[in-house]
């Protein structure tokens, strides 16, 4: 254990609550993806990480690399995010004025995720006033991880090197004071389904149903697609206890949800939502054009490229004759099962406890985080995906928050962290055992939750 590990904690724990205040500066900046404000929320946290020591680089995607020199032992590699989605209808409050009600500190990006790499900053600010952290530690800034970190596998192809394991700061707890693995994510891909029928609009008193209209074709080619995406193969049990069907249904509030399996709704199958939907005409006349973007969420360690293919043939097969069907797939990901080293866990483990009384318990999400598989790559190990935001933090969604209670447990979990981590030897490390490129799936680890019944596979891929 490193002598100064006390030091740093007390100077961690002195200087969190003037922390918030720099927290606020830096959420004042509406860093909404691929605005000129992510630049400016940039350049704040470069000059933060400087006065750490920290060596910074600024690189495409953009990207904010720092490399803060520690005492001789092992490089731990933390990654987060500064840009933030668009704030939306709903909010009580201005989303990038950040304003403390009771226990909540309010603003778009609170949580999600310039909060949570904040207390990561703080405590590497607090060891650099006794010399330094005990080990390397890799800091990256992601600026565009909510568009899908497209510049972010160029922008680090060249920073490969033997580490201690692989922090991400971007996913939630579990419950108040339950510091979270997360051990899976679905994979995701946006969609667009354009249905054409020719010719012209018309009159629906003359002609109405005995043309097609391509919003009812539209309408079943989603609904197919949908209970296609469900016959997808799942990843095997046993599988995270959380989140729970309880947590969900808290969640989605006033609204209607499934009646059956709603983790694993959430979690661990194939979905479809439809995000728009746009057919044209005059009054009383049948349009011509129907289209919907829709998101589509894939089992963990799917391979995209095969599901895609797979729906755009059931769903030509589905077409009436002499209609067109357009589909369009954007940048995706198959998700991930992630089995991180041991040593790694450990350190986690053990930082949690020391900052919050416990060790972590593990999750499903249904979420996906494309800089997972990245990172993956480049060092060679699977992430630990480290959730200390609020369960119910509001990202991506009106009035997203920190949970003030738990700032100070957050910056000393960190601060101990960067010791734990500095302890591992990289030598002892396996590869953590993540899918491989063009993998199905991999084995979960046993200690993820309790056995549950095997998912129905009703047809093999």
């Amino acid at each position: 254990m490193d002598a100064r590990l006390g030091e740093a904690r007390r100077a961690a724990a002195r200087a969190a609550p003037a922390a918030l205040d720099d927290l606020e500066a830096w959420l004042r900046i509406p860093s909404v993806s691929r605005t000129r404000e992510v630049g400016r929320a940039a350049d704040w946290v470069t000059a933060y990480l400087r006065r750490c020591g920290s060596q910074v680089r600024r690189l495409p995607g953009p990207v904010v690399v720092a490399r803060t020199r520690g005492r001789g032992g092992a490089t731990c590699v933390v990654y987060g995010h500064l840009d933030v989605k668009p704030p939306g209808p709903g909010w009580t409050t201005q989303p990038f004025r950040p304003v403390r009600l009771g226990h909540r500190l309010q603003a778009r990006g609170a949580s999600d995720d310039k909060g949570q790499l904040m207390a990561h900053l703080v405590a590497l600010r607090a060891w650099s006033r006794y010399g330094g952290p005990p080990g390397d530690v890799v800091t990256i800034v992601d600026g565009a991880e909510e568009v899908g970190s497209p510049g972010l596998g160029a922008a680090l192809s060249g920073l490969r090197e033997p580490v201690a394991g692989v922090v991400v700061v971007d996913t939630r707890a579990a419950g108040p004071r339950r510091p979270t693995v997360t051990l899976s994510q679905r994979g995701a891909v946006p969609v667009r389904l354009v249905v054409d029928v020719g010719g012209q609009p018309v009159h629906a008193g003359r002609l109405g149903g005995a043309v097609v209209d391509p919003a009812l074709v539209l309408a079943d080619l989603l609904g197919r697609a949908s209970r296609e995406l469900d016959r997808l193969p799942r990843p095997p049990s046993p599988w995270p206890a959380h989140p729970t069907a309880a947590a969900i249904r808290s969640a989605a509030g006033r609204r209607a949800v499934h009646a059956d399996d709603l983790p694993g709704r959430a979690t661990r199958r194939g979905t479809l939502t439809v995000n728009r939907v746009h057919a044209a005409a005059a009054a009383g006349a049948v349009p011509t054009r129907a289209a919907a973007s829709v998101d589509v969420r894939l089992p963990p360690g799917s391979r995209p490229a095969a599901v895609l293919a797979r729906l755009e043939r059931t769903l030509r097969r589905a077409l009436p004759p002499g209609v067109r069907l357009t589909l369009r797939t954007g940048t995706g990901d198959g998700g991930s099962l992630l089995d991180p080293p041991s040593a790694a866990r450990a350190a986690v483990d053990a930082a949690c406890r020391a900052g919050y009384g416990r060790r972590t318990t593990t999750a499903a999400s249904g979420g996906s985080i494309r800089a997972v598989d990245v990172l993956r790559r480049v060092y060679g190990t699977a992430p630990v995906l480290l959730g200390l935001g609020p369960a119910d933090d509001g990202a991506h969604g009106p009035d997203e928050y920190l949970d003030l209670r738990e700032w100070p447990a957050q910056v000393d979990t960190h601060v101990v962290l960067l010791e734990r981590m500095a302890a591992v030897r990289t030598t002892q490390m396996d590869h953590g055992r993540c899918p491989p490129d063009g993998a199905t799936f991999a084995k979960p680890d046993v200690r993820m939750g309790p056995r549950t019944p095997a998912p129905d596979a009703r047809e093999p891929r």
